[in-house]
């Protein structure tokens, strides 16, 4: 496991030291991934960023807070944070039903698409046409619950981390993989891969946190991020690391998203 400090912005910790109860007092204590575009990943330096980690940084710093990252795989994340290792996860994690059971979670800040890769000289073009085929999904990830409830005729095999799960696709040591839309997007971009087929999402990303963790630091941690859809801030962030539209979804659980819809009509979710 690699620790990463990152510092929410800059600002001193010392003002809201004694404001929440943490795992450590006046820093939140984040467990992220170091491979899963767009929302988290570790740059040339070896520094955490990616979407969810500008988020967090962001909201951290207008909090007064500093934010002290530790890196690990989605099953690390959630098992940290149950465990009470972790104040909170920074990357792409599906707010289930399942999930609730264990951990709190923010109201959402995203919701995308649920994809399946292939190697771009594929032909599948429907769910049903890679029956009897090699499909992995990281294991834990809600892409693995999709390939359960979707996909019951596949030989899934699972992997730790997305870095994994591509390498073995480009290898050939399987016919396709399940990833959340974005995610699928970036490796697109740079891999000899195509988007086999795309579904709408069931639920959306969200910052999931400890159980018995301070409901405080949940509760304002979805107001800055309102603050920042208020004014511009989140916008921004969401045009330097996505290209689709904004989900409806995502506006009826944040529907501050409106009125920055009307600034921006690309984003309008009649386009997606």
């Amino acid at each position: 496991m690699l620790s990463l400090a990152a510092c929410g912005g800059g600002a001193a910790a010392d003002p809201a030291s004694s404001k929440y109860e943490l795992v450590q007092d006046g820093v939140i204590t984040a467990a992220t991934q170091s491979e899963q575009p767009p929302f988290a990943i570790t740059d040339a330096k070896g520094r955490p960023t990616g979407f969810a980690v500008e988020l967090m940084n962001e909201s951290a710093k207008r909090l007064g807070l500093k934010v002290q990252y530790k890196t690990t795989t989605l099953q690390g994340i959630l098992a940290g944070l149950s465990a009470g290792q972790y104040d909170v996860g920074v990357a792409g994690v599906g707010a289930t039903a399942e999930r609730k059971k264990s951990v709190a979670f923010t109201t959402p800040f995203y919701w995308g698409f649920t994809d399946i890769l292939t190697p771009k000289g594929g032909r599948q073009n429907a769910v049903s046409d890679f029956d009897g085929k090699r499909v992995g999904a990281v294991s834990g990830s809600v892409q693995e619950d999709f390939v359960h409830r979707e996909m019951k005729r596949v030989k899934l095999v699972k992997f730790k981390d997305q870095t994994a799960l591509i390498t073995q696709l480009l290898s050939g040591g399987i016919e396709a993989a399940v990833l959340g839309g974005a995610s699928a997007d970036a490796y697109v971009a740079k891999e000899p891969l195509r988007i086999a087929v795309k579904l709408e999402s069931l639920q959306g990303s969200a910052f999931p946190m400890r159980k018995d963790g301070d409901p405080e630091l949940l509760k304002d941690i979805d107001e800055q991020i309102d603050e920042m859809i208020d004014d511009g801030t989140y916008i921004k962030l969401y045009r330097k690391y996505f290209h689709d539209p904004i989900a409806a979804d995502l506006v009826k659980e944040r529907p501050k998203l409106t009125k920055q819809i009307m600034k921006n009509p690309d984003l309008d979710p009649s386009r997606r």
